[in-house]
């Protein structure tokens, strides 16, 4: 069987997973969707969000401990005569790596932008005018609609 077939089946396995898990959340087998909470949108993944990322998870922890971990899917495969340069290619466990990174690297990104918008709506929400109803919205909302509650403070 190629690589290639059992990293699609890993995956696939992964999604099954993550449906399983919706399943048993209070979310169940509902469409991505996003809810409105007093004013404030609150993003629900469903169970396709849970299956990607099952999907995601799956591959990653196959790529990285699985059987293949160190075969090369790009580039040479046999090591390097001696007297020659070393023989460079990319093995499965650092593309999945690499995918591993992205995700952790753009969650990051995210989160710093998000505590710029937070750090905002604390400032707006100390200069306005004292408000329990926008101050329970602010605790429940997402960064954005945050600053945008504290600004009509």
């Amino acid at each position: 069987m190629s690589l290639w077939w059992m990293l699609l089946a890993v995956a696939v396995a992964g999604a099954v997973g993550g449906a399983v898990n919706a399943l048993l959340t209070e979310n169940g087998f509902i469409f991505p969707k996003t809810d409105v909470v007093d004013t404030t949108p609150i993003w629900r993944p469903g169970f396709l969000g849970t299956m990607a990322v099952g999907a995601a998870a799956a591959t990653v922890s196959w790529g990285l401990y699985g059987p293949f971990a160190s075969y090369a899917i790009l580039g040479p495969a046999a090591p390097a005569v001696a007297g020659t340069p070393p023989a460079v290619g990319l093995t499965l466990s650092a593309l999945v790596g690499a995918l591993l990174v992205g995700m952790g690297g753009g969650r990051w990104l995210t989160d710093q932008a998000d505590k710029g918008l937070l750090k905002a709506a604390a400032v707006k929400a100390a200069a306005g005018s004292s408000d329990a109803s926008a101050s329970a919205k602010i605790a429940a909302a997402r960064p954005a609609a945050a600053l945008e509650i504290a600004r009509r403070l």
